[in-house]
């Protein structure tokens, strides 16, 4: 079974709660990757503190804090998302 970890970060969560979240799953070697959210307003009846962040910057910061998870978006919002600069965004993030 291939398990993942899914994040909606939109719902309260910082960049280092991210992190940890991020190395645990690595560090555990039973999750092949950590997949976050593309949504910058929060739902519900929820503060979204620390704030909206963004997804592919948060990945790039991923990126190098980790080295064998996998790193994605369960979807990428084409609603604000220029489709060139996306491509140039995620094959940084890729590098």
């Amino acid at each position: 079974m291939d398990l993942r970890i899914f994040t909606e970060p939109q719902q309260g969560a910082s960049y280092d709660t991210l992190l940890r979240v991020a190395r645990t799953a690595e560090e555990l070697g039973a999750f092949s990757a950590f997949f976050r959210s593309d949504h910058y307003l929060k739902m519900g009846g929820v503060s979204g503190l620390p704030g909206p962040t963004d997804a592919w910057i948060t990945l790039a910061g991923l990126a190098r804090e980790t080295s064998t998870i996998r790193l994605g978006t369960l979807m990428t919002a084409a609603t604000f998302r220029l489709p060139g600069v996306l491509a140039i965004q995620v094959a940084q993030v890729d590098a």
